[in-house]
């Protein structure tokens, strides 16, 4: 592939890859090439690192095993859902004992997620979110029972 360098105010090229070191390509030399939309320095072309000395390489930043993927310094990701609300509404409408289990999950999440335990809040949202909707589903099936039973008492009442 022919790249084009920019060097001392004038353009020169096109090159070999092979080429370019020979006409005194750095890391900070600006290149083109075609179907690049515009001049970058060498150092940022990856197919050009290994022409590039040791000493003017980019360096390469690998995690290390066993911690996953690094987010930038400084970086967060959004803060999941609490449900607070829906924890606190199933609580008072409807299921008592799941909905206290949702409020306490919702009540972890602001905490965990600004510690920086960024998967165990995502963990906590899911589960204040699922502890809602059981509470809601299962006083929905009590309260269907309750309605079957009623109505068969009544049914079986006017035989």
């Amino acid at each position: 592939m022919k790249y084009y360098m920019h060097t001392g105010g004038q353009q020169l090229g096109p090159f070999e890859e092979s080429e370019l070191p020979s006409h005194g390509l750095t890391a900070s030399t600006m290149v083109w090439r075609e179907g690049m939309p515009d001049w970058v320095a060498a150092s940022q072309v990856p197919e050009l690192s290994h022409l590039l000395p040791p000493s003017q390489q980019p360096p390469s930043y690998q995690p290390q095993p066993g911690y996953g993927p690094q987010q930038p310094y400084g970086a967060r990701p959004p803060m999941p859902d609490t449900y607070m609300v829906w924890a606190i509404l199933v609580t008072v409408l409807c299921c008592l004992p799941f909905g206290i289990v949702s409020i306490v999950k919702a009540s972890q999440v602001s905490s965990l997620y600004y510690q920086g335990n960024y998967a165990e809040a995502r963990a906590a949202s899911r589960a204040a979110r699922n502890w809602a909707i059981a509470s809601a589903v299962s006083s929905g099936a009590i309260v269907l029972v309750y309605v079957a039973v009623f109505f068969g008492a009544v049914l079986i009442g006017q035989l």
